[in-house]
């Protein structure tokens, strides 16, 4: 009987110590560390697997919902989050904290905030020196865009160690690979004369002369699409209305929650409306749904698909409206109806009304 006890108790004793390391090990996986490199070269620690993220970039939001991430979000930038059609395509968005552009270190500490992706390296800086872990991830490269159009996507991957985003995460980047690639292989079977775009940027009300620079993602597509990119000749993103005219682009682009509103704005005041491309109604809208698509978000190849139909009608008919509501349904799990689909191509809200709040407006 002695004996039994005794081996009882040592089996009870190597349990427990095996329980103990098992528990050791778990902390271990959920506190480890690790190094990552955000968009302009700063090399920061941070928790692998963040639990708590704030999106404050403009351009993280979408993404990390669209590749399963939505409950590791702790809340994202107002402007992000102000949009009517973030609540319909995703209804758990309601439960994220809503953050203005510049917000205190204390803020986030308070709200146990692990992860902060910032628009700029001055708000990334800041944070980082009060021991917030922050990285700069934004629309803009160095000296182009043409290095980082899947940079966050791959950084997802190195900070969440999940096949199943590794796996959504490579699917889109091979979207976004194609759609370019398909546009620009029927682009060089023709003989087509280099045009200049003027991009009107929507998201703030500043009228026709707001626009964006040789560095954003903006000007990369459309140089893809074979234009020359007016805001790559400016020494300013708010340009006079003497220096739109004088540019006198071939076309126009308008996107952003104001694109109607500055779309009535050319076609209707001087000098715009005097110029060839509003006379000759080459002005073409970017549609606008969880996010701007002009922005890098699940809808970046529908973004590109959907500006060559406009553009260049004569060699391109893809089927917006179905890719839409199969990518919204893959990604956000959400079925729209073809009036929402079409509300939302024209830059309208899901009732097909103005994406600009009523007391914005007045």
């Amino acid at each position: 009987m002695k004996v039994l006890r005794r081996i009882m108790a040592s089996f009870l004793v190597a349990f427990c110590f095996v329980g103990l390391l098992t528990g050791c090990s778990n902390k271990t996986t959920q506190n480890e560390k690790i190094q990552v490199t955000d968009m302009l070269g700063t090399t920061i620690e941070i928790n692998k697997n963040p639990k708590k993220v704030a999106c404050i970039s403009r351009t993280t939001y979408d993404l990390l919902v669209a590749y399963g991430l939505g409950d590791k979000i702790d809340g994202a930038y107002s402007g992000t989050l102000n949009n009517d059609w973030v609540s319909l395509i995703y209804p758990n968005s309601k439960n994220h904290y809503v953050y203005s552009y510049e917000n205190s270190y204390e803020l986030f500490m308070q709200r146990g905030v692990d992860l902060v992706f910032a628009p700029e390296k001055y708000i990334a800086d800041d944070l980082n020196s009060h021991n917030i872990p922050a990285l700069c991830v934004s629309l803009y490269g160095n000296p182009t865009f043409d290095e980082y159009v899947t940079f966050l996507s791959k950084l997802v991957t190195q900070i969440w160690d999940d096949a199943q985003i590794k796996t959504k995460a490579e699917a889109w980047e091979n979207k976004v690979t194609k759609a370019i690639n398909d546009i620009k292989t029927e682009l060089d079977k023709h003989d087509i004369e280099k045009k200049t775009v003027f991009y009107i940027r929507g998201d703030k009300d500043k009228g026709v002369g707001y626009t964006d620079s040789k560095s954003s993602f903006t000007e990369y597509a459309y140089r893809m699409m074979g234009f020359n990119f007016a805001g790559a000749t400016l020494s300013t993103t708010k340009p006079s209305a003497e220096e739109i005219v004088k540019i006198n682009p071939d076309i126009f682009v308008a996107g952003g929650i104001y694109q109607n509103k500055n779309i009535n704005l050319l076609k209707t005041t001087d000098p715009y409306k005097e110029l060839d491309a509003v006379k000759n109604n080459k002005i073409y809208s970017i549609p606008i749904g969880f996010t701007a698509f002009e922005q890098l978000s699940a809808m970046t190849p529908i973004f590109f698909y959907d500006q060559a139909n406009k553009i260049y009608p004569e060699y391109f008919n893809y089927d917006i409206a179905k890719m839409v509501k199969e990518t919204i349904k893959d990604y956000f799990g959400t079925e729209l109806t073809d009036e929402q689909v079409s509300y939302m191509l024209n830059g309208l809200n899901p009732q097909g009304e103005s994406l600009v709040k009523w007391k914005e407006e007045q």
